[in-house]
């Protein structure tokens, strides 16, 4: 039985794309004079802010650039915000049958927490891993398995939900069964990526839980 789920955080429960993209055109216009055609800015998200930085504005001093990127990223960040539908409901839903619920995110903590309460939803939560927790990052195992410390669960009765390719490996790292949402960039590579289950709306999450 399941009794652990774990959520991702951007793209998953929140649609934070449209914040994320503006926020790494202006950046590429500022110090790279180019923008990126937008799936190629998609492309990287999941991975770790400092890592796409570090690669692709290796010319330019990090500490400016990401100044730069969270400076334009906050001014724009309640103009864009919004969850993805039905998130509110599967998240009570899944309290109510006394699941325990967790986030894995690789946004700072801050911000995290914020879109959490914005929505009025971190009540629901007992464990919030984010990127200011851990030393490795998704895809590694490290913060699922810090969110399964936090919640005293276990492997075999968790599952983690994810938008992207280093959800998924991170589930598949850390050995808990996987889900994939239909609205992610990555949606129809699942011949590539292997989920264990792909779901089109969050309601089809409580009958896979049900029959695990």
């Amino acid at each position: 039985m399941i009794k652990y789920v774990f959520f991702d955080l951007d793209g998953t429960i929140a649609d934070t794309e449209e914040i994320i993209v503006k926020s790494f055109q202006h950046i590429h216009k500022k110090f790279n004079s180019k923008i990126p055609k937008r799936e190629k800015i998609v492309s990287t998200f999941g991975e770790p802010l400092k890592i796409t930085l570090e690669r692709e504005f290796s010319n330019n001093d990090y500490k400016e650039v990401v100044e730069e990127y969270r400076k334009f990223h906050r001014n724009i960040f309640y103009e864009h915000l919004k969850l993805h539908d039905g998130a509110v409901e599967i998240i009570k839903s899944l309290h109510k049958e006394n699941k325990t619920l967790g986030i894995v995110t690789s946004r700072l903590r801050e911000t995290a927490v914020e879109i959490l309460e914005i929505f009025e939803i971190k009540k629901y939560f007992d464990a919030i891993v984010t990127i200011d927790d851990t030393e490795k990052h998704k895809p590694d195992p490290e913060p699922l398995l810090k969110a399964l410390e936090e919640v005293s669960g276990n492997i075999e009765e968790s599952i983690y939900i994810g938008d992207t390719k280093y959800d998924i490996e991170c589930a598949k790292n850390t050995g808990v069964r996987s889900v994939l949402v239909g609205w992610s960039h990555h949606a129809g590579e699942e011949d590539k990526i292997e989920p264990d289950y792909t779901i089109n709306q969050f309601s089809e999450l409580i009958k896979i839980i049900n029959e695990n």
